[in-house]
Parts: structure tokens; C-alpha cells; sequence
């Protein structure tokens, strides 16, 4: 079939893929890489294949349709997310209309949690997959191409055109061989713009891919494990993420950085240093940047041949500076080690920084036992745990994850809008309210630990000195920070932020 797989209109540079999705303030968008990696496997198996990332590069709807017609498209892969869910029905019910024999498959983490309800939102709308869906994606093309029913397509939920009922399929299961995977990062170069994608802490331009898939711990806000990947490790083999390496250096010249968006990088500390040693052998010169955990006890020399590799940048989630609040979010799958927790930061920090690799530090305020004097511990934290960036944000929660469900439960959810997850200009905007803070609270806060984190004197001065150091980091400084410099000085705008807004009219 000929399919369009779209990450589709809404604000410009909205990071739809993202954990936490919004426009970001550094200026961070990140690759569809699920859905680009979906369309690989859609090219494997003989598909007419298109790629669009709108958010991107600032189509309009009217452009999509356009796109769609020139290329007399069959079928579209759209993706979602829970803050422009109401805009990405929206646009589905666009295209629809304009071309009523469309086949339409929704996918993402927002319909993963609630198919049924995203279902129920619009008669345009005829299935969503469930979970890693390139193979559902696969199987449902097929079925389409030969008029086949639906009902064998595992992870997928669906419409009966006839009788409109709701059909909840068998759930596939997780991919175990990754490496049955085509390289995500050659359906980039096919059809997307690589420097239109940047991460506040990295080298630009970049490429994103995994290593592994799932994460063994349990995270309350933690949206991917949650609702996608899951708790269960698996790992692409050391060569076929060599092989991957070799690939970009080869074939994307202009790439400067790689940056591996496994939930967690270093689970395995054997199989990161065999993944290590075979760069080491083939020589790579790639630097990469991954996420990764504080309380992983590496010490000097191990994380010394990580970045002799080419290990740059470790972006860790410290979340907060409160050991009552760790406790609430289950950042350990062991509570004992909440109490040490703190200290076993601190010391990662140092070693990564002894061994040559910087750091960009998350944090996290709004969790469900959080005080005002906790978000002030978070700020203290950060400070005195000097990463070479940091964000700070409210947390969002998000259907199917536990933290949402706790703030459900005790009634901290009062805006029921989707809309209402972000401001009108598509920034966070948390819509938890805790008994002692309310979420223009939460937002204040973040933005004023932004400034005083970013603006500090002994911040600047270790800035312009790494600038002056490598051109590399005065080119990643300067693109970050005229973005930041905006929202460092008016805030996020939260007040004036009207949350009943029709989303659809920004894609429109």
C-alpha cells in the first residue's frame, strides 16, 4: 500500500516523542523515532512509504492533504501524544473528509492507555495499536492491502465499519529480537532534515536511537515503561549498534553527536562495557550521549572506558532533592536505598565529570508528597550537583501511568481538558494541584529555579570558559541558550494560558 506515516500538525517544534511532550524551552525536538522506525519495517515489507514530521518542518494541515494527494496515498500512521490528542483528532477528521476512503491507524502512548476513549472521541477514527506497534502497524497494512479482517491483527484495537463495535484485539507481544529492526536512523536520512533536530545538551546536529528496550524499575511518572516498553530488559546485540554507529559516520557526515534514548543506559554494566570495547575496536569517533541513572554505582575506570568509546554526556534523572518525595515516586525498586540516595549522586556526578563526562541533570517538583520546602531542597540539590545543564520542570501525568492514577484518586486532577496540559503557546503547563501548592505554583517555581540555576555567576563563568575550550560547545551554548534566554526572562506565561482553547485551530 502507499501509507503516510505522520507526526501531524499542531504547534511549531512541538516534541510529540518526547517523555514529557511540549514545546520545550531550550529548544529540544526530538526524531519520530518510533514512528520512523515503524516505517522501516513498513519498507521491508514492500510498502510505498512516506514520511512527514510536521511539527518539524511547520506543515500545515492543507500541505499534509496536498502531499497526500500527490502522492495518492492509501493509508496514514498518525501519531498522538496526551497534551495534542484533541488536535490530532482533529487533523485526522481533516483528512478524512477530504478523502473519505481513507485508512486511518492511530498510534502512540496517549491511545495505547485509552483506546476505547480516543475511539469514542470521533467517528474518523477506526483503530489504534497498542504498545510497540511496528509490527502491529505491519500486519494491519497487510490486512488492509488484502481486505482482509481485522480481527487477527494482534495489539490492535478497532471499529466495525458495519456495526460500529469496538473490537479489542489479542495483545502482542513485546519484540524480543531487536534486531530484526531495519537501522532507524537510515529512514532519517531518507526522509527528514537531521539539523531541524536538536537536544539542549548535546552536539549538533544529532541522531537518536535505542540500544535496549524496557526498564526494570517502576518509576511512578515514568511514561514509557508504563504504557509501551515496559519492565522486561532487551537489548540489541553489541555488533548491530556497532554496525548502527558505522552506518552514521558513514553515511550522515554532518551528524556530531548520537544520542541513545534507552530508558536506561547502563542497566548492565558487562554488556555497557562489551558494547564499549567493540566501539573502542572499530574505532569509533562518534560521541554519544545517553540516558542513565545516578545510582548505578560505576566507578572511575569503568566509566573511563565508556568515554574512551565515546560516552560524552550521561542525562540523568535526579528529580528531586527530597528523600520523602524519592520515596513517593518509587524511584527505587528497593526503599532501603532512598536514604543513600542523594549521596550516591553526588558521587556519580564527580566520577562521570573525573572521567571526562559531563552531565545534564532533570528535575522533577509536584509529586504527590511534595511541599514547598522539598521544591526548595530540589533547587539546593541542583546547585550544589553542578551538571552541565539542567531543566526543571512540573510533573506531568499521564494516562496509564501511576501517577496519574494516584493524582485521580485523590482528586489533584481538577481540569479534565486535554488541552489543559500545556500553555497556549504548547509549553508544560502541570495540571496537578496538591493541597499546599496549586500548579501555577508548580510552573512559578520551575521557571524561577530555571533562572536562578542558569543566571547563577559561577554558572556563566564555567559556561564561557567551556565555550572558549571547544567550538563545538560554543556552538551547542549559543543555539541553547537564544532560545532559553526568551523564557529565562518572561517565564512560562502560565496565567494567561486560556485551557479551553481549540487546539484543532492551531494545526488548522
Amino acid at each position: 500500500m502507499r501509507v503516510l506515516f505522520l507526526n501531524p500538525p499542531f504547534h511549531p517544534r512541538f516534541s510529540r516523542e518526547q517523555r514529557s511532550p511540549a514545546v520545550t524551552k531550550s529548544g529540544t525536538l526530538y526524531y519520530p523515532k518510533w514512528l520512523a522506525t515503524a516505517a522501516g519495517v513498513a519498507i521491508k515489507n514492500g510498502h510505498e512509504v512516506d514520511l512527514v514530521d510536521a511539527p518539524a518542518a511547520e506543515y500545515s494541515v492543507q500541505t499534509v492533504l496536498d502531499r497526500i494527494a500527490a502522492k495518492n496515498i492509501e493509508a496514514v500512521v498518525c501519531d498522538t501524544s496526551t497534551p495534542s490528542i484533541i488536535n490530532d483528532v482533529h487533523v485526522i477528521e481533516q483528512l478524512v473528509a477530504a478523502r473519505p476512503n481513507l485508512h486511518v491507524l492511530m498510534v502512540g502512548r496517549h491511545v495505547s492507555s485509552l483506546p476505547r476513549e480516543t475511539l469514542a472521541m470521533s467517528n474518523s477514527l477506526q483503530a489504534v495499536a497498542i504498545r510497540e506497534y511496528e509490527y502491529t502497524v505491519r500486519d494491519w497494512l497487510e490486512a488492509k492491502a488484502c481486505g482482509a479482517d481485522l480481527s487477527d491483527v494482534d495489539g490492535l484495537v478497532w471499529r466495525r465499519s458495519a456495526t460500529g463495535e469496538v473490537v479489542h484485539n489479542k495483545q502482542r507481544e513485546a519484540i524480543h529480537n531487536l534486531d530484526e529492526l531495519p537501522f532507524v536512523s537510515e529512514v532519517y536520512k531518507r526522509f527528514l532534515h537531521t539539523p531541524d533536530y536538536f537536544y539542549g545538551h548535546s552536539l549538533w546536529p544529532l541522531v537518536v536511537f535505542d540500544t535496549s528496550r524496557g526498564c526494570p524499575y517502576h518509576c511512578s511518572f515514568c511514561v514509557y515503561p508504563q504504557t509501551f516498553s515496559g519492565h522486561t530488559m532487551r537489548y540489541r546485540s553489541v555488533s548491530n549498534v556497532a554496525d548502527e554507529f558505522e552506518f552514521v559516520a558513514r553515511e550522515m557526515p554532518e551528524v556530531k553527536t548520537v544520542m541513545l534514548e534507552d530508558d536506561t543506559f547502563i542497566v548492565s554494566k558487562p554488556r555497557t562495557l562489551e558494547l564499549a570495547n567493540e566501539l573502542i575496536r572499530r574505532g569509533n569517533k562518534l560521541p554519544f550521549d545517553a540516558n542513565c541513572r545516578a545510582d548505578i554505582g560505576s566507578d572511575v575506570e569503568f566509566l573511563s572506558t565508556v568515554h574512551k568509546a565515546g560516552a560524552r554526556l550521561f542525562c540523568v534523572g535526579f528529580e528531586s532533592g527530597d528523600v520523602e518525595v524519592i520515596k513517593g515516586m518509587h524511584k527505587n525498586n528497593d526503599d532501603r536505598r532512598d536514604s543513600k540516595y542523594h549521596d550516591e549522586a553526588h558521587r556519580f556526578v564527580r566520577r562521570c565529570q573525573d572521567a571526562g563526562i559531563m552531565v545534564h541533570g532533570c528535575f522533577m517538583v509536584g509529586n504527590l508528597n511534595e511541599t514547598p520546602a522539598s521544591m526548595e531542597k530540589t533547587l539546593n540539590f541542583a546547585k550544589k550537583l553542578r551538571p552541565d545543564t539542567a531543566q526543571f520542570f512540573p510533573i506531568m501525568v499521564y494516562p496509564g501511568t501511576v501517577a496519574y492514577q494516584e493524582a485521580k484518586k485523590r482528586e489533584y486532577i481538577q481540569i479534565e481538558d486535554w488541552n489543559a496540559w500545556l500553555t497556549k503557546d504548547g509549553l508544560h503547563n502541570s495540571v496537578v494541584t496538591l493541597p499546599n501548592i496549586t500548579h501555577e505554583q508548580l510552573v512559578s517555581f520551575c521557571d524561577r529555579a530555571r533562572r536562578s540555576f542558569y543566571l547563577a555567576p559561577s554558572y556563566l563563568a564555567y559556561k564561557l570558559k567551556q565555550s572558549l575550550k571547544d567550538r563545538r560547545e560554543l556552538q551547542r551554548n549559543l543555539k541553547g541558550f537564544i532560545t532559553l534566554s526568551k523564557y529565562l526572562l518572561r517565564g512560562s506565561q502560565h496565567k494567561k494560558t486560556d485551557v479551553t482553547a481549540k487546539q484543532g485551530e492551531v494545526a488548522a
